[in-house]
């Protein structure tokens, strides 16, 4: 498996720039054959405010000030059908917070793909797609879709950047085994993006999602195999400077090349369920990310449950998450290796430079062992057919980076007011 992903790597730009140009040109041709055109327009918006309850641990951008970019996005998608089978879909979006170098509401194409619809069973897809990771990835920017104010940071950090979208071919079919309704998703593409300081690279990623529906039960299974290349600036600016003490043995040129991670495969392992029982609805999932082991990697793993009861219009929740990440530990062992061969203390201005480099690289490497817990209470008012009101408290206990935007050496607790209204139109 690891040789069949890895013969895609060399190609994966070209795919990635075939995939977009299939997804815009194929429609013209389709469009000969057919000139009863039927456009549909769709759009959703959200329009958030919150504060935190301390300044050094910004979730989002939301401090002790209110902020009102954090939670707020506006997204327009249009589906043009050319044939009974053939169509194309677009979604451009535009959000007031983002992890990677856009702009505020900086207009970004998160899908464009064409769809041959086999059957009424089967369809086949080319272009830039959502990754089917999670039970909401097709509807992660529509507030509305889902009962909170955002979706649980414990599963859902990922989605807000490098693994979101791919550019790729995905088919998907239909079955009914016994009484389940069984949908089948298979992928294959290239992606990747900017997360905080992470620049992250997939090529390819393949995968498959299981979604089966028995009365009100969902349960989802899906698994993603990525060729990855990985590498932080906080880590990189580590990495050269171990350049000069080359020459003294190779062990440094190792500590150096471990601080990024080059066409590894990575492993993630989802799984989701949804129970809508009289009144009461339960979320729940999880997820397993392994790494090679080495390098620039590592394992995490998160969950969360959510239990929510409708009342009329109203809708009160609460919901429980967890995350942890533990990082490879090559680099330090490395580092430490090193201390062996060139113990600390040996009285030269070069080794004293070296000690201390050591020890701040240990800490920072220590960083990415992060671990958090969260904890929400919310509700939701529907005072629209097509408009929802949410307010929610979440207390965060966390270390993790990737529930915020800023970096903690000790564990921090936090809590975090929002207010989002959600409309589709």
């Amino acid at each position: 498996m690891i040789r069949f992903v890895r013969c895609w790597q060399d190609v994966g730009l070209r795919l990635k720039l075939m995939v977009l140009l299939v997804g815009f040109c194929m429609p013209v041709v389709s469009a000969a054959v057919n000139s009863e055109d039927a456009l549909q327009f769709s759009g959703f918006a959200s329009f958030g405010a919150g504060k935190s309850s301390r300044d050094d641990m910004a979730f989002l951008n939301h401090t002790e000030n209110w902020s009102f970019r954090s939670d707020t996005i506006v997204g327009g998608q249009a589906q043009y059908q050319f044939t009974d089978r053939w169509s194309s879909t677009i979604q451009v979006v535009a959000r007031g917070f983002t992890f990677d170098e856009n702009d505020k509401f900086d207009p970004v194409l998160e899908w464009l793909f064409t769809s041959y619809q086999w059957s009424a069973e089967t369809r086949f897809r080319v272009g830039r797609m959502r990754t089917p990771l999670y039970l909401f990835s097709d509807s992660l920017e529509v507030g509305y879709a889902y009962p909170w104010v955002r979706p649980p940071v414990d599963i859902y950090n990922y989605l807000r950047a490098p693994l979101a979208n791919f550019d790729g071919i995905d088919f998907s079919t239909n079955i009914d085994v016994g009484e389940a309704d069984v949908d089948i998703q298979l992928f294959a593409g290239v992606g990747g993006g900017t997360y905080i300081d992470f620049d992250i690279e997939l090529s390819p990623a393949i995968g498959i999602s299981i979604l089966s529906r028995w009365d009100n039960l969902t349960l989802r299974y899906g698994l993603t195999l990525a060729d990855t290349d990985a590498d932080s600036e906080a880590l990189s600016a580590f990495a050269e400077n171990y350049t000069p003490y080359i020459p003294l043995n190779p062990i440094f040129r190792e500590i150096r090349d471990s601080h990024e991670t080059r066409d590894e495969l990575f492993t993630y392992h989802s799984t989701g369920l949804q129970w809508d029982c009289d009144s009461w609805t339960i979320i729940s999932e999880a997820y397993l990310t392994i790494g090679p082991g080495k390098d620039f990697s590592n394992d995490s793993k998160g969950w969360y449950v959510s239990f929510s009861k409708q009342i009329q219009d109203f809708s009160p929740y609460i919901v429980f998450g967890y995350y942890k990440n533990k990082f490879s530990d090559e680099i330090e062992s490395l580092i430490e290796a090193s201390k062996i061969l060139y113990p600390v203390g040996i009285p030269t201005p070069e080794f004293a430079a070296l000690d201390k480099l050591r020890e701040i690289n240990l800490q920072t490497v220590d960083n990415f062992n992060e671990k958090g817990k969260s904890y929400t209470l919310g509700v939701r008012y529907d005072f629209h057919q097509n408009a929802a009101f949410k307010v929610e408290v979440e207390y965060l206990d966390s270390t993790a980076q990737l529930t915020r935007t800023t970096e903690a050496t000790s564990k921090l607790d936090t809590v975090l007011l929002s207010m989002v209204i959600d409309v589709v139109f």
